[in-house]
């Protein structure tokens, strides 16, 4: 058994000549697909146009119907704010370097009175260490000392 197979060669550039020369008529004008295509790409570029422009025009009179004058108030009212944090912040700073001030000399003062104090107890130690010797001493003289009746 024996197929027979067909074989139909497409011309191609008779095919493209016959897309081409093909004439379709749209509301009653013959156009060719080019023209539709041409006429396609100028319709499309025109609408966007329009409606980038109408957008834009949106934009403009968003921008013109804002409130400025509610802008500038609330501005005013920031930096009123902003003053009197700076204020706040200068008046803290002023306290806490009177603070500063007040510790530095109320350590100053301790400091002074801790060491009169501890001069006092140099003193004082030294007082007791002598008396301490003083009393020994006396009590081995009198320990010593024949007529207290020891032995």
């Amino acid at each position: 058994m024996t197929t027979k197979t067909k074989t139909t060669k497409i011309d191609i550039e008779a095919t493209q000549d016959k897309i081409a020369n093909t004439s379709i008529n749209v509301l009653g004008y013959s156009l060719t697909p080019t023209q539709i295509g041409i006429g396609f790409g100028i319709l499309s570029t025109i609408i966007g146009t329009l409606y980038g422009g109408f957008t834009m025009y949106q934009k403009v009179e968003e921008i013109a119907n804002l409130d400025i004058g509610a802008y500038q108030q609330q501005m005013d009212l920031v930096d009123e704010k902003l003053l009197s944090q700076q204020k706040l912040l200068k008046s803290m700073e002023s306290n806490l370097n009177d603070a500063k001030t007040n510790m530095y000399r109320i350590d100053t003062k301790v400091g002074e009175k801790l060491n009169n104090y501890d001069t006092k107890l140099d003193r004082f130690e030294n007082k007791v260490e002598k008396i301490k010797t003083d009393l020994e001493d006396r009590i081995q003289k009198a320990l010593d000392n024949p007529l207290s009746g020891r032995k």
